[in-house]
């Protein structure tokens, strides 16, 4: 039995023989480990409903995404279709299955975004239950969808769960030691760039196809660690210069923390989707996008949300 292919061929069978009645749906599963949208999710918690949840998430999420794009490089194996020809995957999920396949940065997005509250929040059995059942959903949509194999999203699973445990440790000591955010922050650039020095460094498989052309071009499946660097360098740099400088709360009356979501969401995805294809589709330019992401969502945004806490309590301090 191929661990890899056989259970995706399976899976393709039940998917043809249903007329592909439940595609869309997979697909919709999907979206919630699409970066670009898990970001946003959890920034919303970081910016308006719990700083501390927030803030534990991001930096597990820095943590996982560079465990994620290490494997990748390191392993460098091929999408299912690639592997094996008779792998038909649902078109529309193509386009989201960049990098190498193992391990599923989906899964690696979605366990952090399901996982972290689990972990850390102080949310209700049955909501755990359910958040882990929205997991387990993402992690199925990239093997029913074809795109993963179920070793791929078995082990994002469990290697997220895993440095989520580790930083639910170090979190439950920051308050206790005053600089250990920064001994993290400064252990997390350098791994950061390690990897990236070794994604730029290392020698990558090069396999062509009976024409001569390359099947896959190290150069694009490298894009995936670039970004995920990104995205640990941008909230590394920032986390401990919010911590001492700026101190936002979350804070507010209900309307406040909705005009604050729906302002910060509006000014994220306006960067991501407007300011951000500038940088191009490139290594340097993956890796430039998700700094400027993350630097945003820890630190510019709360400077913003500073401003107007202090001047609503200056507002009221002259009313009294």
């Amino acid at each position: 039995m191929n661990i890899f292919i056989d259970p995706l061929l399976f899976l393709q069978f039940l998917r043809e023989i249903t007329g592909g009645i439940f595609d869309s749906f997979f697909v919709t599963c999907s979206l919630f480990g699409v970066d670009i949208i898990v970001i946003p999710l959890i920034a919303i918690v970081y910016w308006c409903l719990d700083k501390k949840l927030g803030e534990y998430m991001l930096i597990s999420l820095s943590g996982a995404a560079l465990v994620n794009g290490l494997a990748k490089i390191t392993a460098c194996i091929y999408r299912p279709w690639i592997l094996d020809s008779r792998i038909h995957p649902v078109k529309e999920a193509i386009a989201g299955a960049t990098g190498y396949s193992f391990p599923s940065g989906h899964t690696t997005m979605a366990a952090t975004l399901f996982g972290g509250p689990v972990i850390k929040g102080n949310l209700s059995k049955a909501l755990k239950i359910v958040l882990i059942c929205c997991l387990i959903l993402v992690g199925f949509s990239r093997n029913y969808l074809g795109v993963h194999s179920v070793l791929d999203v078995i082990f994002a699973i469990i290697f997220t769960f895993i440095v989520l445990i580790i930083f639910s440790k170090l979190f439950d000591k920051v308050e206790e030691k005053p600089n250990l955010d920064i001994i993290i922050s400064v252990v997390g650039i350098l791994i950061s760039i390690l990897v990236l020095l070794f994604t730029v460094t290392k020698s990558y498989p090069l396999d062509y196809d009976t024409t001569g052309r390359l099947i896959v071009d190290p150069a694009i499946m490298a894009i995936d660690t670039f970004e995920y660097a990104g995205i640990a360098i941008g909230v590394f740099l920032t986390w401990p210069i919010e911590r001492r400088f700026v101190k936002f709360s979350t804070d507010g009356d209900t309307q406040t923390k909705v005009l604050r979501c729906i302002c910060g969401y509006i000014s994220l995805e306006f960067i991501i989707y407007v300011i951000l294809p500038l940088f191009g589709k490139t290594q340097i330019g993956g890796f430039l996008q998700y700094v400027v992401i993350m630097v945003f969502i820890v630190l510019i945004y709360p400077v913003i949300i500073k401003f107007f806490q202090n001047r609503k309590k200056k507002v009221n301090n002259k009313l009294i």
